[in-house]
């Protein structure tokens, strides 16, 4: 099965892929709730610790919850807006994908990528991610493709 897809990326593509990439992630998605145990672990050791020598303990978890927090919501923001400010957005991609290999043609690159390039074809809940054995992930949105056997097809060249 042979089949071509086509699409052009825009701010609500990137937000969508930084999404998804970051549901594949272990640890990195659990974060923000980590950083908000963080905070309420250290109100709740402020109000109820009674040495005055220790008042400064809670203050390095509140310190530490804040500094969680800020630093994952602003790399999400820095990611969107590099992509966002890379001369892509609004330029079209076309990718082929062959029983072989997947060949991507761009405004500023052309190439091609054996199936055996791949470490893991992830399905997410709003598209597909090709994450490579070194380099960038690739995501797809599942509104790309025509049908759902050609999200089947890619997804069953796993190794």
């Amino acid at each position: 099965m042979n089949f071509k897809i086509d699409f052009t990326p825009n701010k609500e593509y990137y937000k969508e892929a930084y999404e998804e990439m970051i549901s594949t992630y272990k640890l990195k998605k659990w974060e923000p709730i980590f950083a908000l145990l963080l905070i309420v672990f250290g109100l709740f050791i402020y109000f109820t610790i009674k040495s005055e020598n220790l008042k400064f303990i809670p203050f390095i978890f509140i310190f530490l919850g804040i500094y969680e927090l800020v630093k994952f919501y602003s790399e999400k923001r820095k990611w969107i807006n590099n992509r966002f400010k890379s001369n892509i957005v609004g330029k079209n991609f076309e990718v082929e994908f062959t029983d072989d290999h997947m060949v991507h043609s761009g405004p500023f690159s052309n190439g091609k990528i054996s199936w055996d390039g791949f470490k893991n074809l992830i399905e997410t809940q709003k598209g597909i991610l090709l994450k490579q054995e070194n380099g960038i992930n690739i995501y797809f949105s599942k509104e790309i493709f025509k049908n759902r056997s050609e999200i089947d097809f890619i997804l069953n060249k796993k190794k």
